[in-house]
């Protein structure tokens, strides 16, 4: 059969993956997260924001998304950008 010549892959770069920035752009909607249950099991996940019981991939607000809760952090996108916000 023909041979195939496949270009190696080019090393991977040793930047850490960006991580989420801390604390929410200043013209963000305003989140006030009042408590949150984490487990292991992401479908028991619940953050209580803004009064509101949510739970992963909740939308938060216009263009903000709740994508992952943590132990003790909630990380959220704003816009296409993530941010952790600690509770």
């Amino acid at each position: 059969g023909p041979v195939v010549w496949q270009e190696p892959a080019p090393p991977a770069p040793v930047v850490a993956p960006t991580a989420p920035a801390v604390g929410l752009p200043p013209d963000a909607p305003k989140l006030v997260i009042t408590g949150g249950v984490y487990s292991n099991n992401p479908a028991q996940r619940m953050l209580i924001v803004n009064g509101q019981v949510v739970n992963e991939g909740a939308q938060l607000a216009p263009g903000m998304v709740l994508e992952q809760i943590r132990a003790r952090s909630a990380v959220v996108i704003v816009r296409g950008q993530r941010y952790s916000m600690p509770f």
